[in-house]
Parts: C-alpha cells; structure tokens; sequence
C-alpha cells in the first residue's frame, strides 16, 4: 500500500475544498437569493404582525372582559338596577386600570335610567360619572366620582342634555337587535381627535325579560400612536383596517378621518393619499402579496385579528424588496470572499501543522487511545519541540501518576457530595416555597402544592376546596398604623388560620394580604363552621387595639372534581371574593 504524506494529506483537501466551497457558495448564493431574501423579509413582517397583534389583543381584552363581568353580575343581582348610585362607583373603579375605556354605561329597560363612567379619549384625568335621574328624570348631568356615595357634586362645566333616553341610542338599539353581545361601527368621538368602538350587551332575568343594556368603549388613539411609534425600515408600512379597507390606524401620520361641513367621512386605503396604501387596498385578502408602486416593489402580507364575538381586523405590512435584497447581496458577496481567504490559509498553513504537530499527536493519541495509564506514564520525555505540545506530554504523565491516586478515594468523594447536594436541595426547596413574614406557603409554593391537591381530589374521588380571603381595609392599617404593624397583622391573621384549620390542609399567602386555602376531603357543612370560627376569633379576639381586624372570603366547593382547572377555580374564589368586598366586606360568599 503506498503510504500518504501527512503534509499532502493535509494541504491538498484543504485546496480542494477551497475552490470546491468558493464556486458552490458563488453558484447557491445566486440560485437561492431571492429565496432567502423573501424569507429574511417575510420573518421581519412576521415579527411586526406580532408585536400588532398581541398590542391590539390586550387593548381590545377590557371590553369583553367588562361587559361579560357586569353582565354576569347584574344577571345574578338584578336587584342592583334598584340602586344605579353603587353601579356608577363600580364602573368607575372598573374603568381606573384602563385609561383608554372611554364609557362604562347602563341603561335600564324599564325605565330608561342611564349611569355611565366616563373619561376623554385620550386617558387624562377627566373621569367622572354621568346619571339622567339624580336631578330628575330625563336630565342627564355629569358628577364627580365620590368615593363614598359614588355620585358627587355635579360638574357645572359639563353639558346638560333633557330628555336623554338611552333606550333610542344605537349602542342600546343593536344589543336588543341582536339579541347578544353586539359591536358598535367605530366612529370618531364628537369634539376628539380620535376613533372610537364599543361592546353592547344585552343582560336579562332568568325568564329572558330585558333588564339592561350594558356597553364599554376605547379610544383607539393608542392604537394610532403605537403602529407610528414602532421602528420600521425606510418605506415600510403597517396599518390597521377593517375588512372593507377603513382605516383603524397606520405608521404614517396621516389623518384617518376627515370632517367636511360637519360631514365625517373615515379614510379608506382606497381614497388614502398615500399611492402605497392605495395600492395596498387592492389586496386585502389574508396571505403574501407582492405590489408596485412607481418602479419600487414590495413584499405585503395580511394578517387577520380575530377579536371576540365575531369582530374581524385587518393588519397589514409592506416592505421595500431593496431593505432585504441589498443587505442579502452584500453578504453573500462578503461571505464568498472570506470563506475563500479561509480555505487558502488552511491550505497554506496545513504542512506546518503536519510536521510539527501531526506526528507528536498521533503518539499521544495512541497511548490515551490504549485506556493504559502504564503506556501514557511510557511517552519520551522530549516528545516534540512544540512547547505546547512537550508541555501536554508532561502533563499527560503526570496526571496519569495522579490519576492512580485519585480513582481510588473519588467514588466515596462523589457520594459524599451528592448525599450534601441532596440535603441542600431539600433547604432550598423549603425556603423558596415558605414565606419568610407568615411562615405559610408562598405564591410558589401555592402553585407548586394546589395542582397536586387537585389531582389527588380526582384521584380518590374526594371533595375539594379553593378559598381565598383578603384583609378588609388593610391599606388603612399600613397607611394610618404603619408598616410594621400590619406586619403584626398579617403574622396574626396566618396564625389564627393556622389554628382553625387541620394539618393536611395547605394555607399560602397568595399575595399582600390575601390568603388562599387548598381543603380536600372536607365537607361543605364543616369548611363553612371552621370559616365562621375564624370570623368569629377575630371579632372576640382583635388583634389590633387600633382598629377591628376582619376577613372577606370567597369560597367554591366541589363535591367531586368536574371539568374545571385550577386557573378557573381561582377564578371563580376572586370573581366572589370581590363581590365579597363589594357587598359590605367581613362575609363568606360561595
């Protein structure tokens, strides 16, 4: 067999795979490029539809969520249209966390009595409540929000309007029409500059008698300001529309609606001045598309957001092919060039390391190779004039007389440090699931135990239990006694629960002053006695001196496990532990 030099073996692959690799990058990069170049574009407009989809998402998530929770509220408590004061409180506190929720309404079927939350499109702090009954009936007025009896002084700089029916009005007129939850057209706000849409939805009584109409609407301001505030390539667009082509908002900075003579007309990709978006209106089925404007081409997508009860938006993005098509060539060109400059070197340099590396780490190949710590312990002591490689050869015959030594003690080390780690990992589990003020379980702990209650429940076909209560007015303590004291407090409250309850059962505090209470195997009769147990030591024994210490509780009890998770359960304790807070506080609803 003729043998082969280390040196040819080496050099002459490597200039072969040199040119070998140049001409084949040369040749894919321009067969695939436009390929390439449409996925680089495509992932782009990708990660923009997105980024607008789930902002769209969670802007428009109030208007459902709030609609269905006063529906679903009023359904069970028809007895609150008695009193439209507490629902005008409500809205309002409901309306606080969103700052672009422009109405929370109701309007009475019977007789015509209207409430409302109300705040400018633009989320400022104009927020107020508006009634047409206080005064009387008909006369719709707005009123400062108070906290105790939710309708204030009235606000003498705000319009008076007699004779105000909401049963006449649209958002009223198209839930009674379609008898379910209903959009309304978006439109502009009268004297904003903004659009606006609203969620109407008809609430009635168990024999399906039409009690309320109930309606929420956002500004969609936001939504304008946040497709312009996103970072785009030149000549990139992104726009909002509904199916017809009207616009919702777009990153460019034109108007979206013109007012003529009092005359409001929505702007259309059609008719919008903009030649792209016109042109961009002549395709606004899903899917990609390509489009040409005045020589430039664009790669354009569709996207569609499917929005609750059957409302469909359109997001729409288009990029120049020159953003991605350039940037690909000039990296293609540039990765052709280098990898060439790389393939030479190795070729060049490949002899060098043949003769004074090869043959050296052929040896220690050889003798690691042999699985003999005698044969490594054997290698020359000048095994190559490479210092690095000389300096491996010591260390391989040094380590190898070690090595002896340290095979034997090492299985008893290992089991050592892995019986430690073992201890370790228990203390730390412990103290990442036990809050440090209460002692309870925490939010992780909670999470990590309830799953598993459940489950066991299911498994042995027993009851389960899902409580959460919260402290009454504890923002007060803190703020009136301080900190520290409704720290005492909290450790307090843990103990007395602690107390009334049985050690199986798994008490977590589940944030600042609310606790959660995970019971399986209990009964309905002697969870609701050991929840009265603890209203009743906290009533006979305060735990401030300052000021009574009491407790809201939300409660579901299952007999046997249905078809619900543990998320809906927890759903299910807050939605009644805020009624709890809602309906006078220190009380067990279930």
């Amino acid at each position: 067999m003729k043998l082969v030099s280390l040196r040819g073996l080496i050099v002459i692959p490597f200039v072969l795979l040199a040119a070998l690799a140049g001409t084949t990058i040369y040749l894919f990069s321009n067969v695939t490029l436009s390929n390439v170049s449409d996925n680089v574009g495509l992932h782009y407009i990708r990660e923009v539809e997105n980024r607008v989809n789930d902002r769209v998402t969670a802007f428009m998530a109030p208007l459902s969520i709030l609609a269905e929770l006063n529906r679903d509220a009023i359904t069970h408590h028809p007895e609150w249209l008695d009193n439209l004061d507490l629902l005008a409180g409500r809205f309002y506190e409901q309306a606080i966390p969103y700052p672009y929720v422009t109405f929370i309404s109701l309007a009475t079927a019977a007789d015509g009595r209207y409430v409302n939350s109300t705040r400018d499109p633009f989320g400022n702090t104009s927020h107020h409540v508006a009634t047409n009954y206080t005064s009387r009936p008909g006369q719709l007025e707005a009123f400062e929000y108070d906290p105790i009896h939710y309708v204030g002084r009235r606000i003498e700089s705000e319009p008076v309007y007699e004779n105000y029916d909401p049963r006449t009005r649209p958002f009223y007129l198209d839930a009674v029409r379609k008898g379910d939850t209903a959009w309304s057209r978006i439109t502009p706000y009268f004297g904003y500059q903004s659009l606006g849409v609203g969620l109407s939805v008809p609430i009635y009584d168990t024999d399906r008698q039409l009690l309320a109409v109930m309606a929420t609407s956002v500004a969609l301001v936001a939504l304008d300001n946040y497709l312009q505030s996103i970072e785009l390539v030149d000549d990139a667009f992104v726009f909002l529309a509904e199916p017809n082509g009207d616009l919702i908002a777009a990153s460019s900075n034109d108007p979206i609606y013109t007012n003529v003579d009092g005359v409001v007309q929505r702007v259309s990709l059609v008719s919008h001045q903009n030649p792209i978006l016109r042109e961009a209106a002549q395709q606004l089925e899903p899917g990609i598309h390509r489009i040409e404007v005045a020589g430039d081409h664009y790669l354009y997508n569709i996207r569609p957001i499917e929005l609750p009860y059957g409302q469909t938006w359109l997001i729409g993005v288009m990029i120049p092919d020159a953003y991605y098509q350039n940037m690909l060539s000039d990296f293609s060109e540039g990765l052709l060039v280098m990898v060439a400059m790389i393939f030479i070197s190795i070729a060049l340099v490949g002899s060098l390391i043949a003769r004074f590396i090869g043959v050296p780490i052929m040896r220690l190949n050889n003798a690691v190779n042999a699985d003999s710590l005698r044969q490594i312990g054997a290698l020359p002591n000048s095994l190559s004039h490479v210092r690095e490689i000389h300096s491996l050869g010591q260390g391989l015959k040094g380590m190898a007389s070690e090595l002896s030594d340290i095979l034997q003690n090492l299985e008893q080390k290992v089991a050592q440090r892995t019986s430690q780690l073992k201890d370790e990992n228990e203390v730390l589990l412990e103290q990442s699931t036990t809050d440090e003020l209460t002692g309870l379980y925490n939010r992780r702990g909670f999470n990590v135990l309830s799953e598993q209650a459940l489950q066991r429940a299911e498994h042995d076909h027993e009851s389960f239990a899902l409580v959460l209560c919260d402290i009454d007015h504890f923002k007060l303590v803190n703020d009136s006694l301080g900190h520290s004291v409704g720290d005492k407090a909290l450790h307090a409250v843990a103990k007395v629960l602690k107390g009334h309850f049985r050690s199986q059962d798994m008490i977590a505090r589940y944030g600042g002053e609310e606790f959660m209470l995970v019971l399986v195997g209990i009964s309905q009769q002697e969870l609701m006695e050991r929840l009265q147990n603890v209203r009743q030591t906290l009533s006979n024994k305060p735990i401030l001196q300052e000021m009574p210490i009491t407790l809201s509780f939300g409660m579901t009890y299952l007999a046997s496990i249905q078809d619900m998770s543990l998320a809906d359960l927890i759903h299910d304790v807050d939605s009644k532990l805020y009624q709890a807070k809602n309906t006078g506080r220190d009380k067990i609803i279930d």
